[in-house]
């Protein structure tokens, strides 16, 4: 059976999560523990802020690069410790891994990933988008059919991907209709027209 270099990486993680050796993270009381999840090209490992821990993460690193003739690149590879973390103790763990630590992720795939209460802040983003694209045609060049495929094709696909997760404020979605109709009717900053 040959298995991918991510499936070995897998197998590693799993085996040392099995022995207790990595604690993994609960969503909630009762729920099974993770303790990585990958992505493309991309992986996230979830483990307590152990010294014992983090050598194990850092033995299976080397496990695997060693078995795979591949290194991990860890100027890429960031940190993200909870709250309650002491300074000592992050940069116990920062020197075993050779890592940098962060204050928290911003966007990961494009897309935040942490929202708080302001919700509308967050994915104004994705007003500032379509208004840019928006803006970057030539609306007076641009015939009625034209405008419509600009719309439907180009502008409705920029928050497809990001309303396929979230659900985005009411208000927002408003918005970003003002937006399409403002260029259907040819309005802009200084001119207004009727619709």
């Amino acid at each position: 059976m040959i298995t991918s270099n991510a499936d070995a990486f897998s197998m590693l993680i799993d085996k040392a999560a099995w022995e207790h050796l990595i604690q993994g993270v609960r969503i909630c009381r009762g729920s099974p523990r993770v303790s990585h999840l990958f992505f493309r090209e991309d992986s996230i490992l979830f483990a307590k802020a152990t010294l014992q821990e983090f050598s194990k993460v850092a033995y299976i690193i080397s496990k695997y690069e060693r078995a795979s003739s591949q290194k991990v690149n860890l100027s890429k590879t960031e940190v993200v410790f909870s709250r309650n973390v002491g300074a000592d103790r992050r940069q116990e763990i920062i020197d075993i891994l050779g890592v940098r630590e962060v204050a928290r992720h911003e966007k990961y795939l494009g897309l935040p990933t942490i929202i708080g209460r302001s919700k509308k802040a967050v994915f104004a983003c994705l007003k500032e988008r379509i208004w840019k694209k928006l803006q970057g045609c030539k609306e007076k060049l641009l015939s009625k059919p034209g405008k419509e495929i600009m719309i439907k094709v180009v502008a409705q696909a920029i928050p497809s991907y990001m309303m396929s997760i979230f659900k985005i404020p009411d208000g927002l979605i408003d918005e970003i209709h003002a937006l399409f109709a403002r260029f259907w009717w040819g309005s802009n900053d200084t001119v207004r027209k009727l619709h």
